[in-house]
């Protein structure tokens, strides 16, 4: 079985912030309940590294704003480079994410998250995602369920069904750590194959800074 390593580095800059952490993620791709406040902005940047046949770095600039209370948006600057080949922007992206009700209002708490991709070269496929977020906070303890649909189109279509999961414990209130599972299965005509990654999560914070770190190691041939 082959056995890779997904590593992602996550960094975010507030400005024109009203308060600090304001969209601080206990994890690098599970989503929590949470959305921007209204008329708060954030800066953020990820950096993803892939270790596979060869190297894969991917870097995001994302610009993030508050709509109201309850829905956001973004939009994302995608760059990256493969081993041996030049760095290059690779796509835009542009998501809207909406809270429903109050925490502890319900079972687990929802939030819908809605996703566009546009690659800058036209041979390759656009990519519409959408993701149901489940939260449900305990005193300290995080547990957050993202079930996904990603559909790419024009010119090639294909579809995807994912999980992203975590569950995370904050230790004090600049520092949490968490375990995350990932899974992505490719709806195939001649059947599916799916990729499973899991790994640990750790995310700090300090000023009006906060990281989050993560790894993720591929559990069966697909990853």
């Amino acid at each position: 079985m082959r056995i890779f390593s997904l590593l992602l580095f996550l960094i975010v800059l507030f400005f024109l912030a009203h308060s600090s952490y304001a969209d601080r993620r206990n994890y690098v791709w599970t989503y929590q309940y949470r959305t921007l406040s209204q008329a708060e902005t954030e800066l953020e940047f990820y950096q993803t590294t892939l270790f596979a046949n060869k190297e894969i770095w991917e870097y995001r600039i994302e610009v993030e704003h508050g709509f109201t209370e309850r829905l956001d948006f973004a939009v994302y600057q995608i760059f990256r480079q493969e081993q041996g080949e030049a760095f290059k922007w690779d796509a835009v992206q542009f998501r809207l994410r909406y809270r429903f009700g109050q925490e502890g209002q319900f079972f687990m708490d929802p939030l819908v998250y809605l996703e566009y991709r546009q690659k800058l070269d036209a041979g390759q496929p656009k990519k519409i995602e959408l993701k149901l977020i489940l939260a449900k906070q305990i005193e300290a303890l995080n547990i957050s369920l993202n079930p996904l649909l990603e559909y790419y189109f024009e010119p090639s279509h294909a579809s995807e069904l994912g999980l992203d999961a975590g569950i995370s414990y904050e230790l004090s209130p600049q520092f949490l750590f968490g375990l995350e599972a990932t899974s992505r299965t490719v709806l195939l005509k001649n059947g599916n194959e799916t990729a499973l990654y899991v790994g640990p999560t750790v995310s700090f914070a300090s000023g009006g800074w906060w990281y989050a770190v993560g790894a993720g190691l591929g559990l069966n041939n697909a990853a």
